[in-house]
């Protein structure tokens, strides 16, 4: 499959128009489709809120309608799918540390012999990752709520607190067990969050 069209010079400002973002992404989804022959593999791809896969799989419930804007929280869908089709062993590949911290998170919950690894980094900080075995380490509780501590230290979407690193609020965390206690409440999506618990985290 190939397109008609001129390719951009400008990557980067063609990549800024939301619609131009669209229309790359389902040209390469088709593309990627028509392309794929392998018969011992499962193509999975993503186009808007739907997937599409070959060979086709007939039940996509917990994939497909998917409102999720961000592939990174998207591709843990693929994963937790793929651990439901009898994959006992995923591969993620990523260089973003939001992805890792949602790996860990989705890691606890998977069966005891799913095993969900994260190829992080490039160059010389280039590593594989155990997410399942990391989740382990941190328990259920802190592994469940390691996105809530992420966002409130910094991440893609928020602002980090001034003066004051992942390393030194990880410190904190783990002196202050009273926090996870917070972070279990706010991750539960409550409608409303007692006072204390706001003390909690602020004392954070």
């Amino acid at each position: 499959m190939e397109g008609q069209v001129t390719i951009p010079v400008n990557w980067p400002s063609f990549l800024r128009v939301n619609s131009n973002k669209t229309e790359l992404f389902r040209f390469l989804s088709e593309a990627v489709l028509n392309w794929f022959d392998m018969e011992d593999k499962q193509l999975v791809i993503t186009d808007g809120q739907e997937v599409i896969s070959k060979p086709q799989i007939n039940n996509v419930v917990s994939l497909s309608p998917c409102n999720h804007e961000e592939a990174d929280s998207r591709m843990l869908l693929h994963a937790k799918h793929a651990t439901q089709y009898g994959h006992h062993n995923i591969l993620i590949r990523t260089v973003d540390t939001d992805v890792v911290v949602l790996a860990i998170f989705v890691a606890q919950t998977l069966a005891p012999e799913d095993e969900l690894w994260l190829a992080f980094g490039i160059g010389k900080n280039f590593r594989y990752l155990a997410a399942h075995e990391i989740a382990a380490g941190l328990g259920p509780q802190r592994a469940k709520t390691l996105p809530i501590f992420h966002a409130l230290t910094g991440c893609d979407a928020m602002s980090s607190f001034s003066g004051h690193g992942k390393k030194t609020a990880w410190a904190i965390w783990t002196a202050y067990p009273d926090l996870t206690t917070a972070l279990l409440k706010v991750s539960c999506a409550a409608s409303t969050i007692p006072v204390d618990i706001f003390h909690s985290i602020e004392r954070l």
